[in-house]
This record gives structure tokens, sequence and C-alpha cells, in this order.
């Protein structure tokens, strides 16, 4: 048996884990049946219809939160479990439902009427839409009248229904009746002392007393039911019986009526079998694509671009499964025949075959890639091999059962194959092993256009794949520091198993002195040893320059951080310098007013004591006269550009910003505040329009015209607007607002109510659109009302 991944064979999933995976998903689905999709294997699909459905999850995850709010508060209401889904295939057979059936009908046709409009924009594969007269017909048709004595929780409800209403008020009533007529009754000489229990019971629904059997005569009334130890006998009083029994003719009316009410939906149901059956499968569609988002909002995971040109590279890539892995990239273009993984024992080798292998899969079902971005070719016909292979049940050997997997791959293998070994011919002699592998290698090239990723510890198989060239070589590697897996993956070249290194130091870290690890050198070929050396050389040199250039990105970091420290040390002291400058010229500015009140009220008569003060004054400003803009100054460089006053400008328009020296995006403008929000790249700030300038070439606006309105201010910090019709409740509220606005009032708290929200609902979604400077909160959790300030 080939361990296909992609033909529903669940024994090679659970090599991979697949079955913790798929749970860790299927957690976020609300519907028993998305949970059991997502267990199931998963199979191969094309390019064409995998794009599809990463393109549609694509545009759920740009309005994720909009999507699952909608998806929560409408769709979560539905029952989650399978049972409930079964009776869509119930309608076929053309079932007759109860009240609590028919009210799963109904949530199914709410649900999907409340939800199209939200989710209409998605391009689904399939169309789940119908005519909407149709639609309407099933609401007046089906759901309007099951409404009409079923409640939204599925119960019965007697006073919704005219028919019903009127015979459960006659119950009510009996039944009231009732229980003062038994009550008199116990009390009477014929029943008092004779009495079990003082309190009434209904059993069958007959209103019965409690009376000792040794006390029990005819006249009482028939006997309805007996104790367990027959002690206690139940009996109905002659004087109840007949109130009883119209009693229960009520109930069986009830329960005639409600039969014909859901005999007639069952078959209103059954005509629009098409449109049910559409529906769930509506929102079991939609269940299906949000855990799949959320998952992939959990996870941080990217979408895969496809190619058909059979290669692959994968920046990033990383097990779903394990907490703050280690992120590899692989990369095996079209020239190539595979990768080939070498590289110490628990150093990360299987991981990665693994990360690879589970991507493709996600990949068949829609999703997004544990990745920072990847380019692959979803193949259609996907293997993958442990390296434990032991068979007792066939009293295969571990060789043996590899052999036998290998050779029914050669009669599986499809026109592109992906096949992933972990530990290629680990279960015999190394020399043996890598002469094995070359030669299946090779057949399998020879069969078909495959991609061959595999990991091993035979010398010869690595050394020769390497200097061959048709594989790319690779390993992972090892912190002889810290004398621990780095789990990164190297490409270029392969690496030292580093066996004796590794067993010297668990030698040490077990405090046994040994000589083991020098014999087993001398042992070795000497050839063998000297390449076995060279290659952890390599890769200890490799790893100290992976660390000698995380050292250096560190380092610039660090600069970064500097120089924007200093850039703000230098804003902070021109700061100060700038309002020490202006402090002394308003200094100067409060001294020339003194003067001139001085002379006006005759203190300072003398002609020459009035000239030494405003030498004086003419001295100090020469002195704090700043020094003459150079060429180079941003004011005298862009002299040309006009003022523009801050009505002059428009959101979304283009302007010429001082500070920055460029044109700039502008992004809002407040006039309360005087202040504008101009973007930058990613820099977003707000500024001064004194700052901003008409951009080169931008024609000047045309003379304004000025209009001068008169404006009531009702100037009401608290209104009360319940009772009141929406219509008017809009204008009112729309006008405290601009008083909060233009600074008339300093808030304003609108009492709407709580009722049935439309108030309230109307106003907050009105802030949230049009004012989304302004600030609203409830008073001490006060839901009835909202009280706005800036």
């Amino acid at each position: 048996m080939a361990l296909n991944l992609l033909n529903g064979n669940s024994e090679a999933l659970e090599l991979l884990d697949w079955s913790l995976l798929v749970s860790d998903i299927s957690s976020l689905s609300h519907f028993d049946l998305t949970k059991v999709k997502f267990n199931s294997s998963p199979r191969a699909r094309s390019i064409s219809v995998i794009q599809q459905d990463l393109d549609l999850l694509e545009s759920y995850l740009k309005d994720y939160d909009d999507y699952s709010l909608s998806f929560n508060s409408k769709l979560r209401m539905l029952p989650a479990d399978e049972s409930a889904f079964k009776l869509i295939r119930d309608i076929s057979k053309g079932k007759f439902f109860e009240a609590k059936e028919l009210h799963f009908f109904a949530q199914i046709a709410e649900c999907y009427q409340e939800s199209l409009s939200m989710f209409r924009s998605l391009v689904f594969a399939k169309d789940y839409s119908f005519e909407a007269n149709t639609l309407s017909k099933i609401k007046r048709n089906f759901v309007n009248p099951l409404r009409d004595f079923v409640d939204y929780n599925g119960n019965v409800s007697y006073e919704r229904h005219p028919v019903l209403k009127r015979l459960y008020a006659e119950v009510l009533a009996l039944e009231n009746d009732l229980r003062i007529s038994i009550q008199k009754v116990s009390k009477t000489d014929l029943y008092s002392n004779k009495l079990q229990l003082d309190s009434y019971d209904i059993i069958n629904d007959r209103y019965v007393l409690a009376v000792r059997s040794d006390s029990y005569n005819s006249e009482l009334g028939p006997i309805v039911s007996r104790s367990q130890s027959g002690m206690t006998l139940f009996v109905e009083p002659y004087d109840v019986r007949e109130k009883g029994n119209k009693r229960i003719h009520l109930l069986s009316e009830i329960e005639s009526t409600i039969l014909k009410l859901t005999i007639e939906l069952s078959k209103t149901v059954h005509l629009y079998t098409n449109e049910f059956v559409l529906m769930s499968e509506w929102a079991l569609e939609l269940d299906w694509l949000n855990t799949k988002a959320t998952y992939t909002q959990k996870l941080g995971l990217s979408k895969p671009k496809l190619n058909e040109r059979f290669y692959f590279e994968i920046n990033g890539i990383y097990h779903p499964l394990l907490t703050n892995p280690i992120k590899n990239n692989i990369e095996l273009d079209s020239s190539h025949k595979g990768l080939i993984i070498s590289g110490p024992n628990t150093g990360g080798k299987t991981v990665v075959l693994k990360s690879l292998t589970l991507s493709i899969l996600l990949v068949h079902i829609g999703l997004y890639v544990p990745a920072i971005n990847a380019d692959i070719h979803p193949v259609e016909d996907l293997f993958y091999f442990s390296h434990d292979h032991q068979n007792l049940a066939e009293g295969l050997s571990s060789f043996a059962s590899e052999s036998k997997y290998y050779l029914e791959l050669l009669k599986s293998l499809g026109p592109l194959n992906l096949i992933i070994i972990d530990e290629i011919f680990n279960s015999t002699s190394s020399e043996e092993a890598s002469a094995l592998a070359i030669a299946f290698l090779d057949e399998v090239h020879q069969r078909s256009k495959s991609k061959v990723v595999l990991s091993t510890h035979h010398q010869v198989l690595k050394t020769f794949m390497h200097s061959r060239g048709d594989y790319v070589s690779a390993h992972v590697g090892y912190d002889f520091d810290l004398n621990r897996p780095t789990y990164k993956l190297i490409l270029g070249e392969p690496g030292s198993s580093l066996a004796f290194k590794i067993f010297d130091n668990l030698s040490e870290k077990f405090g046994i002195q040994t000589d083991i690890s020098s014999r087993a050198r001398e042992l070795l070929d000497k050839k063998q040893v000297t390449y076995e050396t060279l290659l952890q050389e390599l890769s200890q040199k490799k790893i100290d320059q992976d660390k000698l250039l995380a050292s250096n990105r560190l380092l610039n970091t660090e600069l970064r951080n500097q120089k924007a420290a200093m850039e703000g040390t230098l804003f902070l002291e021109r700061e100060k310098i700038l309002n020490e400058y202006t402090r002394k010229i308003k200094g100067l500015f409060d001294q020339a007013e003194r003067l001139l009140a001085d002379v006006k009220s005759g203190k300072t008569a003398n002609k020459r004591g009035l000239n030494n003060e405003i030498a004086g004054i003419q001295s100090s400003l020469i002195k704090e006269k700043p020094e003459r803009k150079n060429k180079e100054d941003p004011e005298n460089i862009y002299a040309h550009f006009r003022h523009i006053n801050i009505e002059d400008i428009q959101i979304g328009g283009t302007v010429f910003s001082l500070t920055v020296r460029k044109n700039v995006k502008v992004q809002n403008v407040n006039l309360r505040k005087k202040e504008v929000q101009i973007q930058n790249g990613a820099l977003s700030v707000w500024v001064s329009p004194d700052t901003l300038r008409y951009p080169s070439g931008a024609k000047p606006p045309a003379p304004k015209v000025s209009i001068n309105i008169q404006k009531t201010v009702r100037g009401d910090i608290e209104v009360d607007c319940r009772g009141m019709r929406l219509e008017e409740f809009q204008k009112i509220a729309e006008d405290s607002i601009d008083e909060v606005i233009t600074g008339e009032i300093p808030f304003v708290t609108i009492i709407h109510g709580h009722g049935d929200g439309v108030l309230k609902n109307w106003l907050r979604s009105y802030l949230k659109k049009e004012h989304r400077d302004l600030r609203w909160e409830n008073i001490e959790g006060n839901d009835g009302c909202t009280k706005i300030f800036t």
C-alpha cells in the first residue's frame, strides 16, 4: 500500500499527527457536520479549484471582523448537532414534522434571509441564491404562520394563535376551578380523615387525592393509580370528574389543532425542498469558511501563490502544532529533482518534512499555509514515508516493510509526484542503504516527473547526491557553544551527523569518562572521518556567520533607535529655545505697551527720558533679532509655495508639507482644533495648517462668497427623547451633536431609553459612521442614555 496522502489514506495521515491538527481547526467550527468534514481525509483538487477557495478566504479575511461578527450573531443561533440537519434529508421522504422540528426549518430560513445580504459579496463556487419572491413566499406561507404559535425557542406558545389562545384560556380557567374544587372536597367529612396526604396530585391528567387503602370505599370515586407499596390509592372524586373530562377533551382539542397546523406547514416545507436544502448548505458553507478564516487569524497563516511549473519556494515555514516554532526556508526549483537534508538527530529534519507535507494538505482543503510566504505547486499525488516501517502483522522487518512500501510506490506514481521520505533505508547498513537509495531515486525519476524531499544520515548518499548536483543539499544546524541543535535548516551543503560530538557531550553531561568515541574514530575509514570533520567545521562556520549577521542586524537597529532619539532631543531643544525667544519678545512688547500707556497718561513727559526708553527697547530687539536665514532654510527654499487656508484643505487631497518637505495626502481636518492629519508613507500625524502650502502647480481657489447664517443654539446638555419618533429624534440628536462639535456646549447626554433599541441603535451607528472623532459612553452602566463629548 503506497502512502498517498490525497486518496483517503488515514494510516499515512496519522504519521503526520493530522488528526491532532484538524481537531485544533475543527474546534473553531459551530456545526458538527463541519467538524466531520474537517476530520475526513483530504482529497486532491485542481489548482483552479484551490485558487478559487483561497481567493474566497482572502475576501473573507479582508473584512473578518464584520463577517465573523455577523456569523456569530446569526448562524450560531442555529442548533449545532448533526441530528438537526438530518431533518433536511427527511423532507424528501415526505415526513410530517413536529413543531420543534418545524422551528429548525424556520431558523434556517430566517438565518438565510438575514445573512444573505451581509455575505452576498463573497464569490462561492456554488450559487446559493434563488429568486427573491420564492424567499418571500417561504416567509409568508411558512415562517409567519409557524411563528403564530411557535416562539423563537421552538416552544408552542398558545397565546400567539387565536384558536389555541381561546382553548388554552378555557383550560386555564378549568384548571383553576379544578384546584379550588378538589381542595374543598378534601376538607369534607367524606375525605378528611381518610387521606394519606393533605394535598392533591395530577396523575394521568386526572386530579386525584391520596387515600389510605384501608379507608377506601366506592363512594370516594374511581381509583386512578396505586402507590408501589399498595398502601396509598389515588382517587378521583366524583365532584371533579366531569370537569376533569372536559379538561382532557380541551387538551385533546389543542393537540388536534397543533397537529393540523404542523401537517399543513409540513406540506409547505415539502413544496420548497430544494430551497431548504440550499439554505442548509449555505449555513454549513459559511461555517466552513469562518472556521478556516478564524484558524488563519489565530496562527497567522499566509496565502500561498500557486504555480504550474512544479517548484517550491517557501520562506518562514513552521509546524502548526508547535508552540514558538523555528521558521525555516525551503527552496526546490524546477531544475532540481529533490532536496536531501542531513544533520544530527533531534535537529529538526522530521519537523521540516512534516511542515512541508502539512502545508500541501492544508492547501488542498482551501487553507493558507504556516509560512511567511510561499510559492508552491499543489501536487495531486503526495507520498509520505516515516522511518519506522516494521510490520509485525505480516512478519516483516523494518527494512523489508520499507522496501515493500517503496516497491508499491513505483506502481502508484502519477504524472507529478511529491515524495517525502524521513530517514530513507535507515534500518540497514549505511553503504548498502546509500546504494539502494540512489538506485531507487533514479528509478523514480525514470518512471515519472517527481520531486523527492528526504532526510538521511548516510554519508555516501548525501555525498554522492551533493556532488551529482541534481538534488539541493541542506542540513540542520547545531550550536556547539550551547551543545544543542538550532533547528535551523541551512541550504547549500550537507551536514555532519555529529554522532561523536553528541556522544561526547552526553558522556560529559552524565559524568562518565570514556574513550569510546576516540576508539570509534580509529575504526572508521580516515576519509570518512575527515569528511565528517570538514562538514562539522563547515556547519560551525555557517552558524558563526549567522550569529555575526544577527549581531550586525541588532547593531543597525540600535543605531537607528539612537538616531531617532537624537532627533527627538534636538527637536525638544529647538522647542525650548523657541519658547525662550517668544517669552523675551513678549516681554519687550509688554514694556512698549507700558511706555505707551505712560505717555498717554502723562507720567512720561520728558522727551529725553522717552527717547532713552525707546532706545533701550530697540537695542533689546536688535539683540533678539534672529540671524538672516541662509538659502538652505526650508522656508526660503519653498518660498514659492503659497500658503493654504485650513478651509481650502480637502480630505483625500494633496498639500505640500514644510515639515517633511514633500507632497503629502490629507487624511482628516479638524476645523475646531485647527489641525490637519497628513500621511507620509506609513506615518500619519496631526500638524498645524501653518506648516502646509499649496502643492507646486496647484491653482488658487476661486473667490469665496461669504454667507452669514443665523443659528439658534439650544444649549441643552441633557436631552430627553424618550417616546419620540425616529425622524424627530434624528433632528434633535444631530443638532445637539453639532453644538458639541462647535464647542457651544461641552457635552450632551441624550436619553433615548432602553425600549426596543431603535433610537439607541440609530444614534450609536450614526456616531460610529459620521463622528468617529467624538467619544461616547453610558452613564454608570445605564444603557438608556448616551453621553457624547469631544
